[in-house]
């Protein structure tokens, strides 16, 4: 009873929703769902798509549009200046339309669809025309109906976020990896700037939601080195309770982080140099805590990497630690020879961690023949969050360098992906057909949804580790007292 008097008393006072509800807007705009052209009578309807808003308000081909609620004198406007008039309404109304129809006015009532399920109906077609989802036979009725599901969603969502979650649920049911929505706000704090080219600040941080005795919870999963929350005290394995009084679960500044759905992984937004509250747990049943960040910087990957460079200190005594956060930038290469000449010149071992985001094929590449060039002892860290690009190195250094991989088996996730913008700003991870190029580097296997195995499990329990890395621990046994497989240096 103390610890729930306890949290109830952080979560007191809390900023108003309405404050925060700037970062998880109600859905807007209104998709009607016609096709228009531009014609000397008007506008002309040249068609209507089935099961639409303007299906269900009775529009016709050939009807020409003469009002839209208040927007009036309709006979004068193009395609351009209507779109942009309808996608700044707000969602969810219904709108008095009328049309001229056999040189007829005809007055009907419209209820639009939000703008996302213009977005939606794109994403399906998407995937209907897509060889890869084409290819699997178990997913064909889920194929024939998407369209459907992915509308309907948009239409049950009562906000942006909501919408998002709904529709990121929906396309992982293929199954298939570097299938997910990425917010808009999420993609600019990956790259750490913005559609404008400016940087763009966030936390450094990323949370996962899993199933407990309890209920649903979320933890801390991912903290950049030299990131906001992680210099504020926040640590891997904490309990994220509240943003600014608010509970986690329903701030309107969690986001999806860019993982497919089965991965439940959130973070959250924050406007650039504003100070958040966050209200966490380090240890089962213990008092929330507070802490304040400050969203001052605009952390990348690369950043991250560099931040993480160090020895481990007494009780790891010599042996050298860098995290490749991703393997997205070449710099990456340079970043990780840089350290190996400089800050762990002297280390007689090495921890290189892969855990997390993947990147590209030329990075692992010049990666896997920096390690395997240098010689020491090493030991590489993966989890079930290693992915991509970072999987098919784990593979090579196993395989090719008889590296020791130490932690969980990797995602299972290396299909090669692009980013599709549609027009809400809507962007979708989808994979392309590149299989060939990456099982070349796997001795024709295809890791997709079978990941690497380490060479040494460790059970990674996220709650409550209280700053602590198991994965971590064990590489630094196993380099101290123990005898790693010896790396075949090149000469």
């Amino acid at each position: 009873m103390r610890h729930l008097l306890l949290l109830l008393l952080l979560l007191a006072h809390p900023l108003s929703h309405a404050d925060e509800s700037r970062f998880d807007p109600p859905l807007k705009g209104a998709y009607l769902g016609v096709g228009l052209e531009e014609t000397p009578a008007g506008l002309r309807i040249s068609r209507v798509e089935e099961k639409s808003a303007a299906a269900a308000a009775g529009l016709l081909p050939g009807d020409i549009l003469l009002r839209f609620g208040e927007l009036d004198g309709l006979l004068r406007w193009n395609i351009r200046k209507l779109g942009q008039a309808l996608s700044e309404l707000s969602g969810g109304g219904a709108y008095d339309i009328s049309v001229l129809r056999k040189k007829q006015e005809v007055r009907l009532r419209i209820k639009p669809d939000p703008a996302l399920t213009r977005d939606a109906r794109e994403l399906a077609r998407r995937f209907q025309s897509h060889r890869l989802f084409n290819a699997l036979e178990n997913k064909r009725a889920l194929l024939k109906k998407i369209e459907g599901e992915l509308v309907q969603a948009v239409r049950r969502s009562i906000s942006t976020q909501a919408a998002y979650e709904a529709l990121n649920e929906i396309i992982d049911r293929f199954g298939v990896s570097h299938t997910a929505i990425i917010p808009p706000w999420s993609y600019a704090s990956m790259l750490g700037k913005g559609e404008d080219g400016k940087p763009a600040f966030h936390l450094g941080l990323t949370v996962q939601k899993l199933a407990t005795r309890a209920g649903e919870r979320f933890f801390v999963r991912e903290l950049m080195y030299g990131g906001a929350a992680r210099e504020a005290g926040l640590r891997i394995g904490d309990e994220l309770l509240a943003v600014n009084g608010i509970a986690f679960s329903d701030s309107p500044r969690k986001t999806l982080a860019g993982y497919e759905a089965r991965h439940s992984m959130y973070t959250i937004q924050v406007d650039s140099g504003e100070r958040v509250r966050l209200g966490y747990r380090r240890r089962a049943g213990e008092a929330p805590r507070n802490l304040e960040a400050a969203a001052d910087r605009a952390s990348t990957a690369l950043d991250s990497t560099r931040r993480s460079v160090r020895m481990l200190g007494p009780a790891a005594p010599g042996v050298g630690y860098i995290h490749l956060w991703n393997l997205l930038s070449p710099e990456t290469v340079s970043i990780f020879e840089g350290a190996l000449a400089r800050e762990l010149r002297s280390a007689r071992a090495l921890v290189l961690d892969l855990r997390g985001r993947g990147g590209q094929v030329q990075v692992l590449k010049a990666i896997a023949k920096r390690v395997e060039a240098d010689g020491r002892p090493t030991a590489v860290l993966v989890d079930n969050l290693a992915r991509s690009a970072k999987e098919v190195l784990a593979y090579i250094l196993k395989g090719e360098a008889k590296i020791t991989l130490v932690g969980n088996t990797t995602a299972g996730a290396v299909r090669a992906a692009g980013y599709v913008t549609f027009g809400s700003q809507l962007r979708v991870m989808l994979p392309v057909n590149a299989r060939i190029q990456i099982e070349r580097l796997t001795d024709g296997i295809d890791l997709e949804g079978r990941g690497v195995k380490p060479d040494i499990f460790v059970e990674f329990q996220l709650p409550y580790l209280a700053g602590r890395d198991p994965i971590l621990e064990r590489a630094i046994t196993l380099l101290v007292n123990e005898t790693p497989r010896p790396l075949r240096r090149r000469l």
